[in-house]
């Protein structure tokens, strides 16, 4: 079992159309901008900085601790990569869809370790979430409310509400200690936003369950020794992925989707590429509970932050689908 000190709280944010959202089949970009913008301008006290680097409040800013984190002292940049966000929008693919006036659009968005110090910031800035206009033609929104939720008990926590004064600042609260197990001997992953694993420097398409459960190591320890108690820090990755080839992969349906993404920055595209479908895996998942259930929660592979790679787990008794 890889250690792992990474406290975290789920949200539901629900906005009302004012007018026309015209949104593309992948919407978590748009959202993670124009949440970062409201962020940046609650929380920014030296705008005439192009970047965050070396700005001396960058270990207390609310921005900077989640848009631009660095990783601690005793961590090597280079083992990381680039340190991964710790608030994690949960936004599902779909197709090309119009929120008309009046109606509600609703997503996940998930607070982690540090971060959730700075919820008083998060529920501010999403406020103003749809202050700017969303998708093609820029429709306003308005906040309808921000709920805590626990995905597995259905227990919720009203944060915020729109018209009302009030904001509560204390979440439901889940550490990896506090995800239900998995007991079934079959599983099936259920993929609703493209995947994006890489192996060998090349996009994985046949995915074996030791690539899943290294991919999962890698990116909950990183967030974990950045945003987290770094319990991971020094802990042997190779027992698990080692146990994982007794995992049998007795199922795969996946298709390659493709999402042209338009960054905030010069206009520059970013052709997004992974996989949707369905995974099922047989074997004892015992070992690998909590690293499926994190996954479930937190998003796996590349742009995990704004909603890619997500996935819900189902627990199979019968026969293989």
């Amino acid at each position: 079992m890889l250690p792992l000190d990474l406290p975290f709280a789920v949200l539901r944010v629900s906005l009302t159309a004012r007018e026309t959202v015209q949104l593309p089949p992948f919407p978590g970009s748009k959202l993670e901008g124009a949440f970062g913008h409201a962020l940046y301008q609650l929380a920014c006290t030296q705008p005439q900085r192009k970047t965050c680097t070396g700005c001396p409040l960058h270990s207390i800013c609310p921005y900077g601790l989640s848009y631009a984190p660095s990783p601690p002292a005793e961590i090597k940049a280079s083992s990381l990569g680039t340190p991964p966000r710790p608030i994690i929008f949960r936004v599902a693919y779909s197709e090309e869809r119009s929120v008309v006036a009046g109606e509600t659009l609703s997503f996940g968005m998930v607070v982690v370790g540090h971060a959730l110090t700075q919820l008083p910031y998060v529920l501010a800035a999403l406020r103003e979430v749809g202050a700017q206009g969303l998708g093609r033609t820029r429709g306003q929104l308005a906040l309808q409310e921000v709920v805590s939720v626990q995905p597995y008990s259905g227990e919720e926590i009203m944060l915020l509400r729109e018209g009302d004064m009030g904001i509560h600042l204390s979440p439901l609260l889940l550490r990896p200690a506090d995800l239900p197990g998995i007991t079934a001997p079959r599983v099936r992953l259920h993929l609703h936003s493209l995947l994006h694993l890489k192996q060998g420097g090349q996009m994985v398409e046949d995915i074996q369950f030791p690539t899943l459960v290294r991919a999962l190591q890698r990116r909950l320890s990183n967030l974990e020794q950045v945003h987290g108690g770094a319990a991971s820090l020094g802990a042997n990755f190779t027992t698990l992925p080692e146990h994982a080839q007794q995992i049998k992969t007795t199922y795969q349906y996946l298709r390659p989707v493709s999402q042209l993404r338009k960054g905030s920055y010069q206009g520059q595209k970013t052709n997004m590429e992974g996989l949707l479908g369905k995974l099922e895996y047989t074997g004892n998942f015992a070992p690998f509970s909590t690293l499926l259930r994190l996954g479930e929660q937190l998003g796996l592979g590349k742009w995990a932050h704004f909603g890619a790679g997500l996935y819900d787990i189902e627990e199979c008794s019968g026969g293989i689908l």
